[in-house]
């Protein structure tokens, strides 16, 4: 088992990032783990979805849990497991949200891919700030 944890305040609303974390089909626009995710494009708990990553493997994603302040995503592949929690604190300047975002990986994999752990939830964090400065579509809907 491997684990790497890292903040960082992202200069959008929590309601925002929520709602890009929530949206499954597009995860592979800014993990840069994932080739495509196959399901609803809104997440609920439980709810198994279809999922390519680098290197062609195979596996499914879950959404284990699902808060207002907390969103935890399970997925796998042959030979590695992770869970990926991510914590959205409002903060008290308008429109930021520090989002603490915690990996956590089982299997053969994991021990192979372990010095790429120690810079994922900054690379993933990074990502994600980019993906909110994306402004959402005029008719609501997730981007």
């Amino acid at each position: 088992m491997t684990i790497a944890s890292l903040s960082a305040i992202i200069d959008s609303p929590a309601a925002r990032v929520h709602d890009i974390l929530l949206d499954a089909p597009e995860l592979p626009d800014w993990n840069p783990a994932f080739v495509r995710v196959e399901g609803p494009v809104r997440a609920t708990t439980g709810v198994e979805y279809r999922l390519d990553v680098i290197r062609g493997l195979r596996g499914t994603l879950t959404y284990t849990r699902i808060d207002s302040d907390a969103i935890t995503i399970s997925w796998r592949v042959p030979g590695l497991s992770e869970t990926g929690q991510w914590q959205l604190s409002p903060q008290p300047v308008r429109q930021q949200t520090r989002v603490t975002h915690t990996v956590e990986r089982h299997g053969p994999l994991a021990a192979l891919l372990g010095h790429a752990l120690d810079t994922l939830p900054r690379l993933r964090l990074e990502r994600l700030a980019e993906r909110t400065a994306v402004p959402p579509p005029a008719d609501g809907q997730p981007v």
